[in-house]
């Protein structure tokens, strides 16, 4: 007698049967201290996957099967990333641990909006939410500044353009330009892995830096324009003074 892997075995055949797959993936995760919304989302997940594969069970299935299945993940899921990492996670702990199968590291197809996938490589490269969230920003500007046409379809002089633009029209800061000049240089070496050349731009201006404190004899000249002579303006000025001085 034979027992589904996705539903529940008769009372007569609990005793003589070993326990169902997903229960298995739960019992694991639960030692390994997963919390109990986790856990049935990994659940959930393995039983999408064999779903997803006919009900097969998974020992019959290999490597390129799980990539079908995670490829089917980023293209149907809405919030493609969170839904990727989740059920590589589930798959992971089906086979690695479960079934004890070495599959070795298993892929992280690219999701189908460009966005997406910038996120998914800032992620992979362990790059802060601040950054991944500025460097999107930045992105996002500048598919706009151009009419919404894909970065494939631009380069270097349309990289030129909206940085001189932010420069010349938006007066934005130095700090500013670089951050946007950073995030669309990884938008075209490391997403869409094209080389954008030599290009320039008008460069923002950088802030002149005042100093913080004034050297003893700038410190004098200030006191000696002080007004009211000895008096009591010019004594407290002079106290004022005393942390300016060295020693």
């Amino acid at each position: 007698m034979t027992t589904s892997l996705l539903s529940d075995p008769t009372p007569q055949a609990i005793s003589a049967q070993p326990p169902r797959l997903l229960d298995q993936v739960a019992q694991t995760a639960r030692q390994r201290g997963a919390s109990e919304p986790t856990t049935a989302q990994l659940v959930d997940w393995v039983r999408a996957y064999v779903l997803f594969h006919n009900k097969r069970h998974p020992r019959e299935l290999n490597r390129a099967a799980v990539t079908r299945f995670l490829q089917h993940v980023v293209r149907t899921e809405k919030r493609p990333l969170p839904a990727l990492e989740s059920a590589r996670s589930a798959l992971e702990l089906l086979y690695g641990t479960v079934l004890g199968v070495d599959l070795g590291e298993l892929p992280r197809p690219r999701p189908p909006r460009l966005l997406d996938q910038m996120s998914q490589v800032l992620r992979v490269r362990h790059y802060s939410p601040r950054t991944e969230a500025c460097y999107l920003h930045w992105v996002r500007q500048f598919i706009l500044f151009h009419g919404k046409r894909h970065p494939r379809d631009l380069g270097a002089a349309e990289v030129e353009q909206i940085l001189t633009h932010l420069a010349v029209h938006g007066r934005v800061s130095a700090s500013t330009q670089n951050q946007a000049l950073n995030a669309l240089v990884f938008l075209y070496q490391q997403v869409l892995e094209i080389d954008l050349g030599r290009f320039d731009a008008v460069r923002a201006r950088r802030p002149k830096r005042l100093p913080v404190v004034l050297a003893p004899d700038e410190v004098a000249a200030v006191l000696a324009h002080v007004d009211g002579g000895e008096g009591v303006f010019r004594l407290m000025a002079r106290r004022l003074s005393i942390g300016l001085r060295p020693g």
